[in-house]
């Protein structure tokens, strides 16, 4: 079985059309818990549990997809699945790379709001002085400028190295394994190991499909009559997401 784009998109087809049934059903829970979100207070519960468990459908689909011989055997996987199996089979490891992300993700947040407050700061000291405010704010513009723009760097950066890291996730077995895995997002030596033809290539044209599906589901989503359609074309893209995570993680490898 090749290991490219083409592959994990056959794989996610043969799996979704080899169950209709199981997929549907899986989407429809996984859409009543999205919707439940909305409910004040306990809605980031349910939140919590929709992103879980959208994980663990992934985790659950890429572990097949490292068993099977050939993408068009996913289609007998979905037969013989059930949507517990989906949902619940491999929900600690998909607990754990969610407590991950999120922390991660609030890392994140948190040295944002600081570089805005100190530039906020140092607005209002300029601003106050009254001294060469033009200049000041011109200064204060380059800065923030490039700040943005290391950012940037620094965050294409790490989206590049992330769908490998997420394949090791989908590999791993318990709660502290996928815990222990987002982090090689920031290991160096796990980086040296991304840096491979067949591995830029598969980043290279995942990143390109990603940013045309989104720009075609933006505009799609905005129709009432359409939205079913977008739902099942954003649930096909999280298991294609999941193949090439696993590819990825594949090309990685020392």
């Amino acid at each position: 079985m090749q290991k490219n784009n083409i592959t994990a998109i056959k794989a996610a087809w043969n799996f979704f059309k080899g169950n209709y049934a199981l997929n549907f059903g899986v989407l429809a829970i996984l859409i009543v818990i999205s919707l439940l979100g909305a409910i004040p207070i306990v809605g980031m519960l349910f939140v919590l549990a929709y992103s879980i468990l959208s994980l663990s459908v992934q985790i659950y689909f890429g572990k097949a997809l490292l068993q099977v011989k050939s993408e068009e055997e996913m289609a007998q996987v979905a037969q013989d699945s059930k949507i517990g199996d989906l949902l619940i089979q491999h929900l600690h490891v998909a607990a754990g790379a969610f407590l991950a992300l999120f922390l991660l993700s609030l890392l994140f947040m948190a040295l944002m709001m600081m570089v805005m407050g100190m530039n906020m700061h140092m607005d209002m000291q300029t601003m106050q002085n009254g001294i060469a405010v033009e200049q000041e704010m011109a200064a204060g513009f380059m800065a923030n400028g490039i700040l943005g723009l290391v950012i940037l760097v620094i965050g294409a950066f790490l989206f590049y190295f992330f769908p490998s890291v997420m394949g090791e996730v989908i590999r791993s077995e318990t709660f502290n394994d996928g815990f222990k895995k987002v982090f090689l997002l920031f290991n160096p030596g796990y980086w040296k190991r991304c840096f491979n033809k067949e591995y830029f290539i598969l980043i290279l044209i995942w990143s390109l499909i990603l940013l045309g599906v989104f720009m075609l589901l933006i505009p799609m989503s905005m129709s009432i009559i359409l939205l079913p359609l977008v739902l099942v074309i954003a649930y096909l893209l999280s298991l294609y997401n999941a193949g090439v995570y696993v590819f990825a993680s594949e090309y990685a490898k020392e």
